[in-house]
């Protein structure tokens, strides 16, 4: 049953990429998997609970590879943290459309479940980076967890893309002020994070 449940979420997925989510329906999913929509619906009670477990595995996917730089000690602790900041980054990458259009604030269930998802998982990723910072003695901070605790939900609210309003250079604004407050959080030299700027003013996309 397991085997048949990863199929219809790997269908899905190739699916949505190739036709895009509105023009993917269970109609579709079950002739390409080769089963009935009767026997789709033993699996999975609609397309929003098939959304929900592709969206679970992307996540994983994505976080995996994060926690992997994290902990690759042989990549210093500045560039790791540029560089597991930027594995989250959902802006590239095959999957782009499928978690652009399931985090939109448009889908507001999913839209929760990945902020609450990114709040309880993100902030240990980042921490490992943050303690080796600090017996390098770059960071200086007693609290790694709840500093990227609050940095993360911060992005989630400031950085959310709910607004037609708000345009690049109001993102940029905040950008600046919140690696400022983040290299006083973790008692970082001023300007140490620098290069997060300059990457993201640049609108580099990987």
């Amino acid at each position: 049953m397991e085997n048949r449940k990863q199929e219809i979420i790997d269908v899905t997925r190739k699916l949505i990429n190739e036709k895009g989510l509105l023009n993917t329906s269970t109609n579709d999913i079950a002739r390409t998997v080769g089963i009935s929509r009767g026997t789709l619906y033993h699996h999975f009670e609609s397309k929003e609970a098939i959304l929900d477990a592709l969206v679970d595995q992307i996540s994983a996917e994505i976080y995996k590879r994060a926690r992997e730089i994290a902990q690759d000690k042989s990549i210093p602790v500045l560039e790791r943290m540029i560089k597991t900041v930027l594995s989250l980054n959902i802006g590239s990458g095959s999957d782009q459309v499928i978690l652009e259009h399931l985090n939109s604030p448009n889908n507001i269930f999913l839209h929760q479940k990945v902020q609450k998802d990114m709040l309880q998982t993100i902030p240990g990723i980042l921490a490992i980076i943050v303690e080796d910072g600090n017996e390098e003695g770059i960071f200086n901070t007693k609290h790694p967890y709840e500093c990227m605790e609050m940095l993360v939900a911060y992005i989630s609210v400031a950085f959310d893309d709910d607004s037609n309003e708000r345009s690049e250079n109001d993102d940029l604004n905040k950008l600046i002020a919140l690696i400022s407050n983040l290299e006083r959080m973790l008692g970082a030299q001023e300007g140490v994070f620098h290069a997060f700027i300059e990457y993201f003013a640049d609108g580099n996309e990987s």
